[in-house]
């Protein structure tokens, strides 16, 4: 059974609802994963509309072809967001009518042991959204120095003990190199006070996150596609960004304040759009999303 068929999408609704795809538009997705948000974008788009989906991990990329097929109406690119202009360029696109992305990793990436997202199950320390990349979750772990870590484990997962757990990442592999997720969770566990160790997240969860945000340079390609989001938009076209993570937020809240002020853009809702009750109890994982929404604005002068 393909995976991807389990996959539930965050805000589905809303996406729609602030998207309104409709035949003859043409939309992005720019992290289309197991494509529960692009399957409802084409639906609607269709006859005459255009879905142009990327990802930059190439097995979800190829689970979903196998599940949409292949047509004239959609087009699929193994490649980052940031990069969304080199796709467009390639489809024979300038300007589109809205883009969305849906930051972080999947729930299928996450079930995945070999992947190294998660401590769940024993696996190696990868965490690389592009198998093609060269910097793994193992490199930073055995090479990264302490100081870079504490930074890394403070900015990207809010990480209170962060010099605690830098230093006992240091001491443990002194004795030969950490390669393995449950190690790694071992670790950062037995770093923490004792009070610090249990709660409603697993201790070990903020530094995997700021691992895995260093690896995929993720904060980096947010900023690199707000660069030029708004050159690619229709006047009217919209842009919706669904974040997990308090820093990806900060990011597009900062970038789509900017985009109005330069004149470019127009917020389409004023705070974000987060997901209803019902909706987190049917899918723990929306929990911490953010929705934040913009209209792109026709320049004048």
């Amino acid at each position: 059974m393909d995976p991807s068929v389990g996959h539930v999408p965050v805000l589905l609704a809303e996406v729609i609802e602030q998207l309104a795809p409709r035949p003859g538009k043409v939309i992005l997705d720019g992290t289309a994963g197991g494509g529960g948000h692009a399957m409802a974008l084409l639906d609607r788009l269709r006859p005459g509309g255009r879905l142009i989906l990327l990802d930059r991990d190439q097995e979800a990329l190829e689970r979903l072809m196998a599940r949409i097929g292949r047509s004239a109406d959609v087009r699929y690119f193994h490649a980052n967001f940031r990069d969304f202009d080199e796709a467009l360029a390639q489809a024979g696109e300038e300007r589109i009518d809205g883009v969305l992305l849906d930051l972080g990793v999947s729930s299928l990436q996450l079930a995945d042991p070999q992947r190294g997202f998660s401590f769940d199950q024993p696996g190696p320390l990868d965490m690389r959204l592009d198998r093609g990349d060269r910097l793994t979750a193992e490199e930073i772990v055995n090479q990264w120095p302490a100081a870079r870590l504490v930074d890394i484990f403070t900015r990207y997962g809010d990480q209170p003990f962060a010099r605690r757990i830098a230093a006992a990442i240091v001491r443990a592999r002194q004795a030969g190199p950490i390669r393995r997720t449950d190690e790694l969770a071992e670790i950062v566990r037995a770093a923490l006070p004792p009070a610090a160790r249990h709660g409603r997240i697993h201790p070990a969860t903020r530094v995997f996150q700021a691992i895995r945000i260093a690896v995929n340079a993720e904060l980096q390609s947010i900023e690199g596609f707000f660069d030029k989001v708004f050159d690619h938009l229709k006047p009217g076209g919209r842009v919706v960004v669904i974040a997990f993570h308090s820093g990806e937020d900060r990011i597009v809240k900062a970038r789509l304040r900017q985009a109005v002020a330069a004149g470019r853009a127009r917020l389409a809702v004023g705070k974000p759009i987060t997901p209803t009750p019902a909706e987190v109890e049917a899918n723990p994982r929306s929990r911490s999303a953010r929705m934040r929404v913009a209209e792109a604005v026709a320049l004048t002068g």
